[in-house]
């Protein structure tokens, strides 16, 4: 009994490993298990008379392969046989090492859709909470813009008896009070110094070619409507209707005061006019109406939005 090449352990006839091989070059044998042969391929070796050489004799064989076909005519079966038992070891071993890559690359894959998974919930608790905020700007901005509304209002109805006059031309050592007494006489309108609670003349401003308007506060609301009335009677108030009749005529305008909102809101409506082809704008009461033609509906501006809605 010859002892296995490769496990150094006696070969029996026959067993769980399988028939004896011999190798044709280095004369060892081997269990058939050892050397990937089955009893077919042993058993087709016997009958064929044909050569086997384990591995390392069939390495050295293979490097000599060519020189041995340059110097034989023909290539035997036993030459066949052997290169397929090469081919076949090779791609059990390319199999191996592609099943474990693909078993690695499986879970590379899974761990990346877990990963993924992941990421989609903590995108989907993203997205709920940029709802929540946007929800909650939404609804602060709303807020904002109601409160900016009423305060707004507040301070124009702080100034619902104080009215500004344009268009007087200012003079050093002036008296305003003086000035405003003879606005009210060219309106026919008697003003006395207790009728005025505050007058001054406004800041100037740089490049706008015009005086600078005098703002008046009045003691009581019904002496500045009445101011405010009297000028919409007469239309054509200048500055010859006050004395000043050394330059040509400039017309006199007198309005209610307007809060700085109010203002903007007012510069806002006359672009909107020229652009929607209004016809009317003015104030009244610290209100800003429009209105398209003569028998049309007034339309009262509150906000930019009503503008919006032109």
């Amino acid at each position: 009994m010859t002892d296995c090449g490769r496990c150094v352990r006696p070969i029996p006839k026959t067993g769980k490993n399988g028939p004896k091989v011999d190798c044709a070059e280095c004369k060892l044998s081997f269990h058939g298990k050892f050397v990937d042969l089955t009893p077919d391929d042993i058993q087709y070796y016997v009958e064929n008379n044909t050569v086997w050489r384990c591995e390392a004799c069939a390495k050295v064989r293979r490097k000599s392969m060519a020189l041995e076909s340059s110097m034989t005519s023909t290539i035997t079966n036993e030459d066949v046989f052997n290169l397929v038992s090469e081919l076949r070891k090779d791609l059990r071993g390319v199999e191996a090492g592609l099943g474990k890559s693909i078993n690695t690359a499986f879970e590379e894959l899974k761990e990346t859709k877990g990963l993924v998974s992941k990421q989609g919930e903590e995108m989907s608790a993203l997205l709920e909470l940029v709802n929540k905020l946007s929800t909650e700007n939404a609804a602060l901005r709303n807020k904002v813009a109601m409160l900016e509304s009423r305060m707004d209002d507040i301070e124009q109805y702080s100034r619902r008896d104080t009215i500004e006059i344009h268009g007087i031309p200012a003079d050093r050592g002036e008296q305003i009070v003086e000035v405003v007494k003879t606005v009210g006489r060219a309106l026919d309108l008697t003003i006395d110094e207790n009728m005025i609670s505050a007058c001054h003349r406004l800041r100037n401003r740089e490049g706008s070619g015009k005086p600078p308007g005098i703002i008046v506060k009045m003691t009581r609301r019904m002496d500045a409507e009445a101011v405010l009335q009297k000028r919409r009677v007469k239309r054509n108030l200048n500055t010859h209707d006050i004395g000043l009749t050394a330059s040509p005529a400039m017309p006199i305008y007198i309005n209610e005061s307007l809060s700085p909102g109010r203002r903007r809101l007012l510069n806002a409506a006359r672009e909107k006019k020229s652009e929607k082809h209004y016809t009317y704008l003015w104030i009244r009461g610290g209100k800003i109406l429009m209105r398209k033609a003569e028998g049309e509906p007034v339309k009262v501006v509150t906000s930019l939005a009503d503008l919006d809605k032109l």
